[in-house]
């Protein structure tokens, strides 16, 4: 509420009355969605089966939610003003001092004006109360009075002005095609995989010549003929492996003797 008065009180000394208006439009807008939001809550008969069996928090979570209500009530006064009427100067302003010590510069002070304060007092009190009075009596599942009133605009603005849509349209769609179509199709599969395929496939032939070549012929042909010759050095000397003893014996001195 504070901060919001001295951006009011700000845009209306610099004679910045657009801005003035749409912020004070928009203040009432909060004060009319914060209404709703209590109305439906809070007032009148409950509206579900839970809301009827509704029970108070622990106080682990009342205790902190009441003293943060004392700074949101009563926060703002220290910064007001020792100047503002009636309430100024009822607490000590130690705030400004403490700012203006951090500041290089020192900003011009705003002179009161009535005005600013009115404006903002009527929209806050205005749009608590047209926020009460639309929605007091909407039952539990009821269409929202706004639909009916604001029509497509209010399914422009629930839509958040289609900008997920657009946003699906020229990003993430786009992403999709990119990914799918451009990286996996187009550059994965048909260069990066068909440049390792071709590299398979000609591997596979220089193995197959290097067999067809190289392995039968040479390494195979080499081990196969020395393994003839092995064999057949074998089988040249199976003529004195008699298995007879006696002519081992005479083999030996024979030898022995020479």
């Amino acid at each position: 509420f504070w901060s919001k008065d001295e951006i009011l009180s700000d845009a209306f000394a610099n004679g910045r009355m657009a801005v003035f208006i749409v912020l004070a439009l928009a203040a009432l807008l909060t004060a009319f969605y914060t209404m709703r939001q209590i109305t439906l809550t809070f007032l009148g008969k409950p509206r579900t089966k839970a809301a009827e069996n509704a029970h108070e928090s622990v106080w682990t979570m009342t205790v902190p939610l009441v003293m943060l209500s004392v700074f949101a009530l009563a926060a703002g006064w220290v910064g007001i003003p020792e100047h503002f009427p009636v309430i100024g100067g009822v607490i000590p302003n130690w705030l400004h001092g403490f700012v203006a010590g951090t500041l290089l510069e020192h900003p011009v002070a705003v002179a009161f004006n009535a005005i600013p304060l009115l404006v903002s007092v009527g929209v806050a009190l205005g749009g608590l109360l047209l926020g009460w009075l639309v929605y007091r009596r909407v039952p539990a599942g009821g269409t929202d009075p706004l639909v009916r009133v604001l029509g497509p605009i209010h399914t422009l603005l629930r839509r958040k002005y289609y900008f997920d849509e657009l946003y699906d349209v020229l990003f993430v769609r786009p992403a999709y095609w990119l990914a799918e179509t451009f990286s996996y199709k187009w550059i994965d599969r048909g260069v990066i995989d068909g440049i390792l395929h071709g590299i398979g496939r000609f591997m596979m032939r220089v193995g197959d010549f290097l067999r067809k070549y190289i392995d039968l012929p040479v390494i195979n042909g080499t081990a196969d003929r020395f393994s003839e010759a092995v064999k057949g050095a074998g089988e040249s000397f199976r003529v004195v492996q008699t298995g007879r003893v006696q002519q081992y014996l005479i083999v030996g001195l024979l030898f022995t003797g020479a």
